[in-house]
């Protein structure tokens, strides 16, 4: 089989797995992961890599700032006023 189908069947696998429940992250991981494999790269790059996102990775304090902002807007009322208002 080539490249390309091995990837599209890896990709149909994980989006199953999605459908199932698994988290989110081993869903990414396992694709990753997989398509690493078929592409024959080395993995030995992703932990410098995954070093790199917590040192430098603003992304990862937004995130969680992010969610708590949708709560407190919740919370607040201020959701439901502007589902009204529209």
């Amino acid at each position: 089989m080539t490249d390309g189908t091995l990837i599209t069947l890896v990709s149909i696998g994980v989006t199953l797995l999605f459908m199932l429940g698994v988290p989110v992250f081993l869903v990414i991981a396992y694709w990753v992961i997989g398509c690493s494999f078929i592409l024959s790269l080395t993995l030995d790059n992703m932990g410098a890599e995954l070093l790199n996102v917590f040192n430098k990775g603003f992304a990862l304090l937004a995130m969680p700032l992010f969610i708590l902002t949708g709560d407190l807007i919740n919370k607040s009322g201020i959701a439901r006023r502007l589902s009204d208002f529209a």
